[in-house]
């Protein structure tokens, strides 16, 4: 009898497995996502001189999860982890910190083309927050800190989002995207603080390209 109920576990089983996969895709989406960004830097002014300061460019990888709201629009919740480390460089001499960054955010994705297409190019909007991190070692003194001063702090702050990209499904619950995006903050002058006397002007934008692989459900 244990062997017969075993046997008829797995059957149903299997056949639920068989009509889950038979049922069209679902509303739910949810995703890995993995890529690179750069942020042009900004400029500190001060004693006469100026300097870039802002992050190198680094790895940035994620997960995002969201739902089809209708036909042509999508919601989306969204954590990326970056690898930002922090720079300030004048006349050749370049000094660098280690640092880091999250964001989580939410996004509406427009998209161009219905959900039975199997190409849909979108583009997106959202905002949230992002925590910036400086994770090195500080000295008494730094190199170039009349202009900029790396720190070991953390600071929060607004972000907004903007981009595009192009959702393609490869099976019948299963897609790829390609897209890039724009990560708008105000500059963290907590975590690059002007020297003194010094002044930091702009905006990062951290502008991201980024791959990602997911399922309907």
């Amino acid at each position: 009898m244990g062997i017969l109920r075993a046997s008829a576990a797995w059957t149903a089983l299997l056949a639920a497995a068989g009509l889950w996969a038979q049922q069209p895709p679902g509303k739910w989406r949810l995703g890995v996502l993995a890529g690179y960004g750069m942020a042009p830097a900004a400029t500190a002014e001060g004693g006469g001189g100026r300097a870039d300061t802002g992050f190198k460019s680094g790895a940035a990888l994620g997960v995002a999860g969201g739902q089809e709201l209708y036909e042509h629009l999508g919601g989306e919740f969204r954590y990326l982890f970056r690898f930002q480390d922090l720079k300030v460089s004048s006349g050749g001499v370049e000094v660098g910190f280690s640092g880091r960054a999250q964001a989580v955010h939410y996004d509406l994705l427009v998209l161009a083309r219905g959900r039975q297409a199997p190409v849909r190019p979108y583009v997106a909007v959202g905002g949230g927050v992002k925590l910036y991190e400086g994770r090195g070692e500080e000295a008494a003194w730094q190199p170039l800190s009349r202009y900029a001063i790396l720190t070991r702090t953390r600071q929060v702050v607004g972000l907004a989002t903007l981009g595009g990209g192009v959702k393609i499904r490869i099976g019948e619950r299963s897609w790829l995207r390609w897209e890039v995006r724009d990560y708008l903050t105000p500059f963290p002058k907590t975590v690059i603080a002007p020297g003194p006397g010094a002044r930091i002007s702009g905006w990062v934008h951290d502008l991201v390209g980024l791959a990602a692989i997911g399922v309907s459900f």
